[in-house]
């Protein structure tokens, strides 16, 4: 089962465990949980993504959203804060998601972005800091851990001839 094929029971709905490939690494999603009062269930969202320039810049940080909805998908999505390039991604992912019909709506959500240690050594040889994971609490919470991307220069350094 994928992240976007979603069973039903009531107004709760649950996200079965999945694992999805990316070029990035693994990725996995958590069960939702029972959703706020008042806010829409989300019926198919693509899964966030980490993005690269961000991994390899260090970039990480808090993105909060205000989503505005047509009673089937988000109609806007304005970043309220947190880093550009990570608001960006959040705001592509948001516009995936698509909704049981409902009373069209505004409500914010939260998108965390992580990055997990990794160290290096002089010869760029790196510990594994593990896959990256993405954690889905729709539509209020997303987590999205990612490797921090080490740039390295393993050759040996040039001395000058005397």
């Amino acid at each position: 089962m994928s992240c976007t094929q979603m069973n039903y029971s009531g107004r709760r709905m649950r996200i079965a465990l999945a694992l999805v490939t990316f070029v990035t690494g693994a990725w996995t999603c958590a069960a939702q949980s029972q959703p706020q009062k008042d806010l829409p269930i989300v019926t198919s969202a693509n899964v966030p993504f980490y993005p690269r320039v961000a991994q390899a810049a260090h970039i990480e940080g808090v993105v909060q959203l205000r989503i505005t909805t047509d009673g089937k998908q988000a109609s806007s999505v304005d970043i309220e804060s947190g880093p550009a390039m990570l608001g960006r991604a959040a705001q592509e992912n948001v516009k995936t998601w698509r909704f049981e019909q409902h009373t069209p709506t505004v409500f914010e959500s939260t998108f965390h972005y992580v990055l997990l240690p990794t160290q290096c050594d002089s010869k760029c040889n790196c510990d594994d800091a593990g896959n990256g994971t993405v954690e889905l609490n729709l539509p209020s919470r997303v987590e999205v851990r990612a490797k921090t991307l080490m740039i390295c220069d393993p050759s040996e350094p040039i001395e000058r001839k005397r």
